[in-house]
């Protein structure tokens, strides 16, 4: 594994935009889905938001004009990618997040890019840059601090923390093969099917597990499925794809390192759980890492080269 200092890809203010879209329409969905899995069953909340995404997404697609055909030889690594981004990564998220407080699940998520790093070194051979392990290196304190700041809270939902760890693997793994995938198919067409995919995995899951539990969705959690299915899934992942196939595996997972942040402020605002210093002192650490990794690479060379010349 070497260790080089590349060009990062050029961030614009679309790219910009759509980080931010992703990052507080996840970081408040945590709370919010803590809120329904308290008294709804997790695979059939989760079935129902995927039936909502997909089908706006699909009404979206029909307005627009995207087709939403996928050529033949694109459907297995769609599926395979729908697998890890989505079926992977929400069904231990989902019930990960009902064994704990809702920041602190978020937390243990976000150690995505630590995994995508990896994946992307062990499965694409891509050399890892020092921008990069700085920043690893930053999330991840920032991680710990709130992590050591919960640690009362976990101690008894440990299967919670170890379900949470496993969605984030699972996650980084995909999140590397997304950024190394050649598709031809439309953002919006690979979003709508992952949410299709992954609706069948989930009815099959609440038709099997959840039957008994069964119910019709009252008021506010008919709100929290809207929610779910239009802005986190429909338009969420169609901005989450466009920045994971244009930046690294890494930037694209760091760029919304905040989620967590927004996903502890959003507990403390929908659920009354405490907002504490490790918090705060996370929120700096994020916030730089995403600099260091984001910003225009600069080399020393060109520094003192910029100092001589004035």
């Amino acid at each position: 594994m070497s260790i080089q200092v590349s060009e990062p890809a050029k961030v614009n203010a679309k790219d910009l935009l759509m980080v931010l879209i992703v990052t507080v329409s996840w970081g408040m969905n945590y709370p919010i889905m803590k809120y329904v899995v308290n008294s709804y069953p997790p695979s059939a909340f989760r079935a129902y938001t995927f039936i909502v995404g997909f089908i706006s997404l699909g009404l979206y697609a029909y307005y627009k004009g995207i087709s939403l055909a996928v050529i033949s030889t694109e459907r297995w690594p769609v599926f395979k990618l729908s697998m890890f981004n989505m079926v992977g990564w929400h069904l231990p998220m989902i019930y990960g997040v009902s064994m704990l407080n809702s920041g602190r699940a978020a937390i243990i998520g976000y150690t995505m890019p630590v995994w995508a790093l990896l994946a992307s070194a062990l499965l694409y051979k891509e050399k890892i840059n020092a921008r990069s392990l700085i920043s690893i290196f930053l999330a991840m304190t920032a991680a710990l601090l709130l992590a050591w700041g919960s640690r009362q809270q976990w101690g008894n939902h440990p299967l919670g923390v170890g379900v949470m760890l496993v969605a984030a693997v699972i996650w980084g793994t995909g999140n590397a093969m997304m950024k190394n995938a050649k598709l031809a198919l439309h953002g919006v067409a690979l979003t709508f099917w992952a949410l299709f995919i992954a609706f069948v995995f989930f009815f099959g899951i609440t038709v099997a597990f959840e039957t008994e539990q069964w119910a019709w969705p009252n008021l506010l959690q008919w709100l929290a499925i809207l929610y779910g299915g239009v802005v986190t899934f429909a338009v969420s992942y169609v901005a989450w794809f466009h920045v994971a196939r244009k930046l690294s595996a890494v930037s694209s997972g760091l760029s919304i390192m905040l989620v967590p942040v927004f996903g502890v402020t959003g507990g403390a605002l929908v659920l009354g759980e405490s907002v504490t210093t490790p918090d705060v002192s996370a929120l700096i650490l994020i916030l730089i890492a995403m600099v260091v990794v984001l910003s225009p690479n600069i080399h020393v060379t060109q520094i003192l080269k910029r100092k001589s010349e004035t």
